[in-house]
């Protein structure tokens, strides 16, 4: 009997893409499972906010003499316009424009050929007139002694007297002439009537120049020279009261008031210069309640050509002045660096004793290097020099 052996079907292996396909899926699952069972980590909390870091300092109190800062103008001693005496055409400008000069250097010659021809004229008058005269001495002193001897008439003597002082008189006028001329010669060379600096020349070599009307340039003295300001009634009694009880006065000299000057755009504020008051106005401006007040300053200068030094002040500037009022007084200063504004207000800011900052408006004084006075706004809250002060 037979057996007949049945075989099941064998089955085929599974190619590359299959197998890629059934790992995706099992991949996936695991990444989830992995993914959840993970904590997330804690993120670090945000910083607290922490207080900013400033520079303070703390005021200084000084002794300073109590002052008035004004400004002023500067102006020259004395100003002179140069104009011709006579009228003539211009032959020679001896001076180059701005040059400093001294009193009686020549600046400018004019034709004189005109005017020596007046000089001569007026020359040969007085000659006629001189021979003249002497020859009515001789006729005077003739007919005197022949009217004594009966030889003459007294009429004829009394003629020749008559024209002997005639010609007196012609000959003063004539003399007079002359002068005028020898000055209008003289006046031809014109020269520096004082010691200063020249401005521009106007007219130059060739243009007629008319007596009295052509101005030619301008002299000014340089040194010394003026600063003028003015002050409000208060401050001139107070300024008054001080010279009085200091035995000191208006003028030149060891007992002078005096006022401190410094340039306008000098950043410290600085006064170098001294000036003493020489002149105070005999009036107060009612219209603006204040007097004009003067101050006399040296401003030297070099016109040496080898080592030239040209003065600092010159008349039109302006200059800030510092008038002394009293005596010593206490004053609170703080950095000029801590200063600000809020619109036409000074404020600083100051750290208070829980380390917080305050805003304290103050007006502003005089400056000392770096440094300024300040005066608290607020009576009630004055400045101390414990305060600490935002820089």
């Amino acid at each position: 009997m037979m057996t007949k052996y049945f075989s099941s079907p064998r089955k085929k292996p599974l190619g590359r893409q299959q197998a890629s396909a059934c790992l995706v899926p099992l991949l996936v699952l695991l990444s989830l499972a992995v993914t959840g069972c993970r904590q997330p980590k804690s993120q670090p909390p945000p910083p607290a906010n922490l207080p900013a870091e400033v520079v303070v300092t703390t005021p200084r109190a000084v002794q300073l003499p109590e002052y008035l800062e004004v400004t002023g103008r500067i102006d020259a001693e004395r100003v002179v316009d140069i104009r011709s005496r006579v009228t003539g055409y211009l032959t020679k400008v001896a001076v180059q424009d701005g040059q400093f000069v001294s009193a009686g250097d020549p600046l400018y010659q004019i034709d004189d050929r005109p005017a020596r021809a007046k000089l001569d004229e007026a020359v040969g008058v007085i000659e006629r007139l001189l021979g003249e005269q002497r020859f009515l001495k001789v006729q005077v002193d003739r007919f005197e002694k022949l009217v004594a001897k009966g030889a003459a008439s007294q009429q004829d003597y009394d003629s020749y007297k008559a024209k002997l002082e005639e010609n007196a008189g012609s000959l003063t006028a004539a003399r007079a002439q002359h002068e005028a001329a020898r000055l209008n010669v003289e006046f031809c060379s014109i020269t520096a009537p004082i010691t200063g600096q020249i401005g521009r020349t106007q007219l130059q070599v060739g243009n007629l120049i008319s007596q009295d009307t052509s101005t030619l340039t301008t002299i000014v003295s340089i040194n010394p020279i003026f600063v003028y300001f003015n002050v409000d009634e208060p401050t001139f009694l107070r300024v008054m009261n001080q010279a009085r009880e200091s035995g000191r006065g208006l003028g030149i000299g060891r007992r002078a008031t005096t006022a401190d000057v410094g340039l306008v755009d000098d950043v410290d504020r600085n006064y170098p210069y001294r000036s003493e008051i020489d002149f105070l106005n005999n009036q107060v401006d009612t219209s603006t309640a204040t007097i004009t007040m003067r101050g006399r300053l040296d401003n030297p200068y070099s016109a040496d050509p080898a080592a030239p030094r040209p003065p600092l002040f010159r008349p039109g500037m302006f200059a800030r002045v510092r008038l002394p009022l009293g005596d010593s007084v206490e004053r609170v200063f703080v950095p000029e660096a801590a200063i600000g504004s809020i619109q036409d207000r000074k404020i600083f800011w100051i750290v208070g004793a829980d380390n917080l900052v305050s805003a304290m408006e103050v007006t502003l004084g005089q400056k000392l290097g770096s440094w300024i006075a300040a005066l608290a706004a607020d009576s009630s809250r004055p400045l101390a020099t414990a305060d600490r002060i935002v820089v």
